[in-house]
Parts: structure tokens; C-alpha cells; sequence
């Protein structure tokens, strides 16, 4: 016959059976993920990985899309204006970006405190383009519907209340379909 296991050991802490289990939830990669990303980075010449995690906040998301951060080169020592070379995915994004250098340094700069970039290169390469994100068509309610939810939240008499109330029923409505 075989015996029940209660009880089992996991990088030196006992985990009890009983039955029961603690859950902590799920724990965010983030930090492991930058260590080991952080020397490959370091190579290129990103201090850091925030030029690449906000990358379509920088330079739009439309040119996100077909540009991408390839490293960063400093002369010497000195970590300022430096020359950021980008990839391209094709003539018309490279042609829009050089369009929209200098409105892209200054973002780069504004988002490091300090004059990082002073110029970029534009490399043509092999790039996949990224699939532009569709947004979903904003659904309007009939006026049957707005007359419905009007008239079930017109008996609140907080005035700040009853509106709060009312956006989220033409939310959850919209949601609905």
C-alpha cells in the first residue's frame, strides 16, 4: 500500500498538503526579466530598457510600428548627445521619421532628464512590421436605451452620484452591445 505525501520540500521550504494552499498570486517578471536583458542592453548602448519599453510613446504609435531603437553610440566617455541608430522597416517609415527627427530627440531627451540623443541615423534593414492595432468602433446607444437608463437612475438625489451612476450604464451598455 501506498503512503499519502502530506508534505514536500521546494528550494528548502516545506510545503504542507493539507488540503489547503497558499496563493500569492502571480508575481511580476519585471525585475528578473531586467537582469538579464540589462548586459545584452548595455552592449548597444541603452543604459537601460525604458527607451525600448516606451518606444511607441516616444515616437508614436503609427511609427513605432516600422522603427525600432537598434543601440545607441556615445564618443568617449561622455554620455550626451549621443548618435541613437534606429532600424527601419521601409523607405516610407525612415522618410516619416526624418520628417520627425527633431520632435523625436526632444521627447527622448525630455523623457531622460537630460540631452542623451543629439542625432539619429537611419539604418534600412529587415524589420517585420508590426500590425497596426485596430480600434473597436464605439457603439452609440438608441435613445430608447439612454430614456431606460435616465429614468432608472433620475430617483438618486445626489446629483454627482446619479451621473457617475448614469456613465457607468452607458458603459456597461456600450459593453454589452
Amino acid at each position: 500500500m501506498t503512503e499519502k505525501c502530506n508534505s514536500y520540500r521546494v528550494d528548502g521550504k516545506e510545503i504542507h498538503l493539507d488540503g489547503r494552499r497558499e496563493y500569492q498570486g502571480l508575481q511580476k517578471l519585471t525585475k528578473e526579466i531586467r537582469q538579464i536583458v540589462q548586459p545584452i542592453l548595455g552592449k548597444h548602448g541603452f543604459a537601460n530598457a525604458d527607451i525600448i519599453e516606451n518606444w511607441p510613446l516616444l515616437v508614436g504609435e503609427d511609427l513605432a510600428r516600422g522603427i525600432m531603437p537598434d543601440h545607441l553610440h556615445f564618443d568617449r566617455q561622455d554620455r550626451k548627445n549621443g548618435v541613437l541608430y534606429v532600424k527601419s522597416a521601409g523607405g516610407a517609415f525612415a522618410m516619416l521619421l526624418e520628417h520627425q527627427k527633431m520632435r523625436v530627440i526632444e521627447k527622448i531627451n525630455m523623457f531622460f532628464g537630460y540631452p542623451a540623443v543629439g542625432s539619429i541615423k537611419i539604418i534600412q534593414g529587415t524589420l517585420k512590421l508590426k500590425k497596426p492595432v485596430l480600434k473597436k468602433e464605439v457603439k452609440r446607444l438608441s435613445q430608447k436605451q439612454m430614456k431606460e437608463l435616465e429614468k432608472k437612475v433620475e430617483q438618486i438625489e445626489d446629483l454627482e452620484l446619479r451621473q457617475k451612476v448614469l456613465e457607468v450604464g452607458i458603459a456597461l451598455l456600450k459593453k454589452e452591445g
